[in-house]
């Protein structure tokens, strides 16, 4: 099927490559071309940079202005192709600090690719870092319009290729073809997890040890954990619980990660166990998900997901508001939660779940990410929150009480 965009994209759906040469002759020299093919029959032809070559996977969009970097390297991207809805990205630079890890989006999708690494910190260009890192790199198109056709049609398979010479690629009709017969993997995890066990010690001998169990997890998650003092095992996703517990940790961290959590059943099943023996433990994103399902919930998969800095989501014993970064598509069907599982955020969009809590096990976890990097810290405090559970003096001064879940309640 092939989707009419003209009255929103320029160039329009099968036509012959046609770029924004002011921004190839402002900004690159010798120019590369590109095109992107959507599943249902979309094409649209732009510059390219980053490195020729033709990748398909699942296109998703980031609303975020600033943050590309984290975007371009969070784990939980891996296998997507990832597009940019603010026009203007790179103009403060690529930073080695910046990143979570390598990059795991499979391309990237820009209007304007800027050329400045202005900021204090930048170590380059923007430009340079998609080369270095292989990412194919479509530019100059209208990235808004391709959100809005997203949000009306919902995520679903593409394909991205770049070129020396806009003869060199594909057709329109072979590529549409490349992304309708894109399998969609379901478990990237193990793509994404660390290959075995890795110690951080902690700042001191009496302080706690965490055991964060990774689905593809951000440096940054482990590094708030050793900012708070705290020995950090980051574990493969395999581990098994009987591994786990022979560590001692004295608190578990369900991470984030790519892909569906219905498809990571030997996750489920481990998580089951380490409930069983009462450790205290916090899930993030993925986690969060993997923790909902061993509480014997389901999920589903959203029709765009939230993928942003500016999620608000409403603590209903609080009625506070917080603005958070997120990074999913799937999300816990309420109606499947048992009777001792607590809703205890709800996302002001569009009202899906965004944390839950056990009324009897110390047990609890959040959809969006509390770490930021980027985005607000509105909710950093749930890191105290979940280390003052394991050492009071953990959490002595903060706000941890403010994200307590305390009884059932419903959201207005």
């Amino acid at each position: 099927m092939s989707v009419n965009l003209s009255s929103l994209l320029s160039p329009t759906v099968v036509a012959p490559p046609r770029i924004n040469s002011a921004i190839l002759e402002r900004y690159q020299s010798p120019p590369l071309y590109s095109r992107l093919a959507l599943a249902d029959g979309t094409v649209v032809n732009g510059g390219g940079a980053g490195v020729a070559g033709v990748v398909s996977g699942e296109l998703v969009f980031q609303t975020g202005m600033v943050g590309y970097q984290e975007a371009l390297t969070d784990p939980s991207y891996a296998g997507q192709i990832l597009m940019f809805s603010y026009p203007l990205i790179g103009n403060y630079g690529a930073a080695a600090a910046a990143c979570e890890g390598p990059v795991r989006a499979r391309a990237a999708i820009v209007q304007e690719l800027h050329e400045s690494a202005g900021h204090y910190a930048a170590g380059g260009h923007l430009r340079d870092f998609l080369a270095t890192a292989g990412v194919p790199t479509v530019t100059g198109v209208d990235t808004r319009a391709l959100v809005r056709h997203i949000r009306a049609h919902g995520v679903m398979p593409a394909a991205v290729a770049v070129a020396d010479y806009a003869a060199d690629l594909p057709e329109a009709a072979s590529l549409v073809a490349i992304a309708s017969n894109t399998k969609l993997s379901t478990d990237l995890v193990a793509a994404c997890t660390v290959a075995a066990p890795t110690w951080y010690p902690p700042a001191h001998p009496d302080h706690p040890t965490i055991a964060v169990l990774d689905y593809g997890a951000k440096r940054s998650i482990v590094e708030r954990l050793r900012r708070a003092g705290v020995g950090v095992w980051l574990l493969p996703a395999h581990t098994p619980a009987a591994q786990i517990l022979a560590l001692h940790p004295d608190g578990v961290l369900l991470s984030n990660g790519p892909g569906d959590p219905a498809a990571l059943d030997y996750a489920v099943a481990v998580v089951g166990e380490l409930l069983a023996a009462r450790l205290p433990m916090m899930g993030i994103c993925l986690g969060h998900q993997v923790l909902a399902r061993a509480l014997g919930a389901r999920t589903f998969k959203m029709t765009h997901g939230h993928r942003g800095i500016n999620q608000p989501v409403l603590e209903l014993a609080s009625r506070r508001v917080l603005i958070t970064t997120q990074n999913h598509g799937y999300s816990v069907d309420p109606t499947s939660l048992p009777d001792d599982v607590l809703v205890t955020h709800t996302n002001l969009n569009d009202a899906t779940v965004e944390g839950i809590a056990h009324r009897y096990l110390p047990a609890w976890s959040v959809q969006w990410h509390p770490e930021a990097h980027p985005g607000p810290a509105d909710s950093d405090a749930l890191f105290d929150r979940f280390l003052a559970a394991i050492s009071p003096t953990l959490g002595e001064g903060r706000d941890e009480q403010r994200f307590a879940p305390t009884e059932r309640v419903t959201a207005d």
